[in-house]
């Protein structure tokens, strides 16, 4: 299911409208991505609730074999719409990962998550990244001194939660709670490397 930036679950049809809504609006991808480039391994990549695609295109346009998975079949068609503008191939999953609790395939150099919160996926998501991959996640934080944030809190991170779900990881970049989300509420993001004597993840 895709991601409701206030923090709680949306039926599909809604999240529909809202991404037609937001077709004409620039994709630029986040500035946690972006910061952690340098530090991402080259090859397979996979974006869990990718949205319009933002994250994944630019990926894709770095060179990265993309998958993309949402719910939502209007983002999805948004997403092959710039995809084939831009001349870029990326392969298009459409999946309720609150029902399903998994993911497609295994052996990503670099999984991403930004702004969906579903811990019950997150063994999924573990197990998604080869050994001596990456996982990249950012989203909303109740760490930090600024107000607001989701309207349900247990769909915000606890302070030091990130850390304690890649425990056994090498962290390679961390912060939580230094930067206000424009939503209200402070944000934390994590890049982790899975060891490459980790043969499975619980």
């Amino acid at each position: 299911m895709e991601r409701d930036p206030e923090g709680g679950r949306q039926m599909p049809d809604k999240w529909n409208n809202i991404w037609q809504q937001r077709a004409d609006q620039p994709l630029s991808a986040d500035a946690w991505l972006r910061r952690a480039l340098p530090l991402l391994p080259p090859g397979r990549a996979l974006d869990v609730a990718c949205g319009r695609g933002r994250n994944a295109l630019f990926m894709a346009e770095r060179g990265y074999d993309v998958t993309a998975v949402d719910d939502s079949v209007e983002a999805l068609a948004q997403v092959l719409e710039v995809a084939r503008s831009r001349h870029l191939n990326i392969a298009l999953r459409q999946m309720d990962l609150e029902r399903t609790c998994r993911l497609p395939g295994s052996g990503y150099d670099v999984v991403m998550q930004f702004f969906y919160l579903q811990r019950s996926l997150l063994p999924a998501l573990r197990q998604a990244v080869r050994p001596g991959g990456v996982a990249i996640l950012r989203t909303f934080s109740l760490a930090g001194p600024f107000p607001g944030g989701p309207g349900n809190p247990a769909f915000a991170l606890a302070p030091g939660e990130l850390l304690q779900m890649f425990a056994g990881w090498q962290v390679l970049l961390h912060e939580e709670g230094l930067e206000q989300s424009h939503r209200g509420g402070s944000l934390a993001g994590i890049v982790a490397r899975r060891p490459l004597d980790d043969p499975a993840c619980a």
